[in-house]
């Protein structure tokens, strides 16, 4: 099994196999290969034999410094200041699409030339086996690669300019709400068949939570007294980077993606009553009843299964939640409350993202325009 990007291989005897390049003759890379008994011993002789007495990640000769090492070097400085899920998340970009393509290379040695060109190649035969990237990831690729090389320049190694690194224009993901017919039609089954399915779907319509912060709710953060949900923390599942673990990827739980997420929201009425109906204990999960979360996907296959056996139109999850936010503009909303209630640290990213005028709201707004002598 080989750890992508990083040169370094399990063999067929059993023994791990670390490669990287020691040096250059007539301009042509002479490699050096590290053997040991395990992944991590592998790993960290070969950071130790490019000029790291340590065995951890730090400063190497500048001059000599390859993309890989500048890279590790940066996400040593990062962990202990971002979420667990955005250190992964950084980490897969850098050995499925930079490392590949990037990690062995000398940092004073980097082409300008390629590096203009590398948005056009992630966008046309990025992806594995040549497939395209979309426009969305070719971004967040390309804003790994900004700060590693932003962090090498103000550490003083020799990297290529950034500034001329442009992230191509997102395409907009068109997500759209419930139809009419279709959201009425879900409300009213979740009111007749009453299950744990159901509730989650009835509270994200009426809240806007996103679905790993439903799957994070305990009952202790439904405050029946004053009527709101105190929103703390949140269920995903990300990329195991542990070596010797054998599985790939884990679930977590953890505080929600921003500082704008962790909220307050008030709960309407007639939602709190249909919340008494399950009211379960302190320590157990809304959409459990018991004290085991479920993961969003998990609870997305649930979701998926109850739109189909009650006849409903298939819309992503995400969806309800935009659903939301439209009928909330439509009754009236100011933006600022809005964005507080769905986190956003912005009003922008809520009306130009989340919110999605229906027809009638376009017609209403029009009827307004009269002429003068009609007025």
């Amino acid at each position: 099994m080989a750890r992508k990007g990083e040169n370094i291989f399990k063999r067929k005897d059993g023994r791990w196999e670390a490669r990287f390049i020691h040096h250059y003759e007539n301009g042509k890379a002479k490699y050096r290969y590290i053997y040991a008994d395990t992944y991590a011993e592998a790993k960290a002789r070969k950071i130790r034999e490019q000029g790291n007495p340590s065995g951890y990640p730090s400063s190497p000769s500048k001059r000599l410094c390859t993309f890989q090492l500048l890279a590790e070097l940066w996400l040593a400085g990062i962990k202990v200041s971002v979420r667990e899920s955005t250190y992964t998340r950084y980490h897969r970009i850098l050995k499925k699409y930079l490392y590949p393509r990037l990690g062995d290379q000398l940092l004073a040695k980097i082409d300008g030339k390629y590096m203009n060109h590398l948005p056009e190649e992630l966008l046309t035969k990025g992806g594995a086996n040549g497939s395209p990237l979309s426009h969305k990831t070719t971004s967040d690729i390309l804003c790994v690669l900004k700060a590693v090389l932003k962090y090498g320049k103000s550490e003083g190694y020799p990297v290529p300019n950034v500034d001329a690194l442009h992230c191509p224009q997102k395409n907009s993901r068109l997500v759209g709400i419930v139809a009419e017919e279709y959201r009425v039609r879900l409300e009213h089954c979740v009111l007749e068949q009453g299950d744990l399915t159901g509730l989650g779907i009835l509270f994200t319509l009426f809240t806007g939570v996103r679905i790993g912060e439903l799957c994070g709710l305990r009952w202790e953060d439904i405050d029946f007294a004053d009527f709101t949900v105190h929103v703390r923390r949140s269920v995903e599942r990300i990329a195991d980077l542990d070596p010797d673990s054998s599985r790939k990827t884990k679930v977590v739980l953890s505080v929600p993606k921003t500082e704008n997420s962790i909220r307050d929201i008030p709960i309407p009425e007639f939602l709190m009553q249909f919340l008494l109906l399950y009211r379960g204990e302190d320590g157990t999960y809304l959409l459990t009843g018991n004290r085991t979360y479920t993961e969003p996907h998990q609870y997305y296959i649930r979701y998926r299964k109850y739109l189909k056996r009650n006849h409903i139109e298939h819309y992503s999850f995400h969806t309800l939640r935009h659903t939301f936010a439209t009928r909330c503009v439509e009754a009236g909303f100011d933006p600022k409350t809005l964005a507080e209630i769905l986190g956003h640290a912005n009003v922008t990213t809520t009306m130009s993202v989340y919110v999605h005028p229906t027809m009638q709201q376009k017609r209403a707004q029009m009827e307004r325009l009269t002429p003068e002598y009609l007025g």
